[in-house]
């Protein structure tokens, strides 16, 4: 199940796939005076592979790859090069979201949105730290979690996900940023179909520009003090859990909350990677006939 040379060979030909029209004879999507030792297309798959088997220490997946794998890359590059190399292909990384999604868009009807705090400094730090502080516009920043009930120095992920699991659309501000704001700033939804939100997502101007823009209802649910108060069909409650599910299995498999980057540049990589490491496995539960969810069975077979 975790054998790095078989889940490489399948990581590596599902992004050959997507990437057929984009990607050169070698394996590159970008433009290089000489040949590079490891191919664009490896890079990508490397990164969302260790992903997926919960590796998130670049250190650990080298010892392994020279100790246990030693004839797997025969042009294995150095770990500063490779971080390098996946920073720089990041939007490409993006693209395994976007190419997955198009895919499965049609086995759904609905979809869901939510946000989840990925704090990257203590609180106790909270007027000493200096990492992710090189720009002013991507410095994180104070937030609160209504669900923690507790405040976080960070950023918060925002996701656009159906409501089998597959994710749509992705996006990452800062920890203070309201998450209707997010919403308000989408520039492409899925047409016809119903979003399902939390009351923060709660705004007749947004609901009416959404359905102009997109043919898209949002649902949300009624707050209880409101005059034309209605109660929130069990239908969309039981699809919305599905989010919930989805951030439990970023956080218990994909190691969500724990974080080692020192830039947003770097950290925004790493979540990338692992919304479109977790978009692979969607894809494999799909082409096994097996429900999509299940992201721990996916490696299994």
């Amino acid at each position: 199940m975790h054998n790095i040379k078989t889940n490489f060979g399948r990581f590596y030909r599902i992004c050959k796939e997507f990437f057929e029209e984009e990607a050169d004879s070698k394996g590159n999507l970008q433009f290089y005076p000489k040949v590079p030792a490891m191919a664009d297309l490896e890079v990508i798959s490397l990164a969302c592979m260790m992903e997926a088997l919960g590796i998130d220490s670049e250190n650990l997946l080298w010892s392994k790859l020279k100790k246990d794998y030693p004839g797997l890359f025969s042009h294995l590059i150095c770990r500063t090069r490779f971080n390098r190399r996946r920073r720089r292909l990041q939007p490409y990384i993006v693209k395994v979201q976007d190419k997955v999604s198009s895919r499965l868009e049609n086995q759904s009807q609905s979809m869901v949105i939510d946000s989840i705090p990925v704090p990257v400094v203590k609180m106790a730090r909270e007027k000493t730290y200096k990492a992710f502080r090189k720009s002013y516009d991507t410095a994180p920043a104070k937030g609160y979690s209504a669900v923690n009930k507790g405040w976080f120095i960070g950023y918060k992920l925002h996701v656009v996900i159906f409501d089998n699991g597959v994710v749509q659309q992705s996006g990452v501000t800062k920890g203070n940023v309201h998450d209707i704001n997010y919403l308000k700033g989408i520039s492409k939804l899925p047409a016809r179909k119903q979003l399902l939100g939390d009351r923060a997502y709660r705004s007749n101007p947004l609901q009416m520009d959404l359905f102009d823009k997109f043919k898209v209802k949002l649902r949300v649910p009624f707050r209880v003090n409101q005059h034309d108060y209605k109660k929130h069909p069990k239908k969309y409650k039981s699809k919305r859990q599905m989010v919930e599910t989805f951030f439990a299995q970023m956080c218990d498999q994909l190691n969500l909350k724990r974080n080692y980057a020192k830039s947003y540049d770097g950290l925004l990589t790493r979540l990338t990677s692992k919304l479109s490491s977790m978009s692979i496995l969607h894809w494999i539960n799909h082409l096994n006939g097996k429900k999509l969810a299940q992201i721990k069975h996916a490696l299994s077979f």
